[in-house]
């Protein structure tokens, strides 16, 4: 049986998303790892950064949301949250993951330590997502695109990944809640495995 190393008030909260989505909750034995044990020498022997989630699968350890997301959707692909190795849709669905774990959450996390749009201006060539406006202007030509989800009329993994982001973000007012971002979030947060999920009842408050 795989084991989830987790922490229900770290970002392992959207990989339960989707192990609820996959249907898969009862395949996985999930321990709970209090932050303060996190760094202890039992932890991180299976993770060296002392961060979870963490997932372990005959042996092999995915220590990264996006990989764990990745590696569960490719795993159980007959679920149909990932499209095949040989489906044209493969890369813009990589893309999206990827695009969430790097720039998106790059942005945040300097958003949320108060850096500058000054500083982050100057510095905007060495970061992976250049500077708030390209954000923005990537995420709304993605709304425009979505029909309804990011690759067609299927949900994708991507999807959930990318609209639990936007949700958090909007939820700690590092994006703008704006009109192009309302029909995909009322659609991702529709879905039963988003119920409970505290950001996105504060911003539909």
């Amino acid at each position: 049986m795989m084991k989830l190393y987790n922490n229900p008030q770290s970002r392992g909260m959207i990989v339960m998303l989707l192990l609820k989505e996959l249907g898969i909750e009862d395949q996985i034995e999930q321990i709970n790892v209090p932050y303060e044990n996190m760094h202890q020498a039992e932890y991180l022997t299976i993770n060296p950064m002392g961060k979870v989630p963490c997932l372990v699968d005959h042996g092999v350890v995915i220590s990264e949301v996006a990989a764990i997301f990745t590696y569960l959707s490719d795993k159980y692909m007959e679920k149909g949250l990932a499209p095949a190795l040989d489906d044209p849709k493969r890369g813009a669905y990589l893309k999206w993951m990827f695009f969430c774990h790097g720039p998106l959450t790059e942005f945040m996390d300097l958003k949320g330590l108060g850096v500058s749009d000054e500083q982050i201006e100057q510095r905007k060539r060495s970061l992976t997502f250049g500077h708030e406006e390209s954000v923005l202007a990537f995420l709304k030509n993605a709304m425009q695109e979505a029909n309804p989800y990011l690759l067609g009329e299927k949900i994708s993994a991507a999807d959930l990944f990318l609209g639990y982001w936007l949700i958090f973000a909007i939820y700690l007012k590092i994006l703008p809640y704006l009109d192009e971002f309302k029909p995909f979030i009322q659609l991702i947060g529709s879905r039963d495995s988003m119920k409970g999920v505290p950001w996105l009842q504060q911003i539909n408050a």
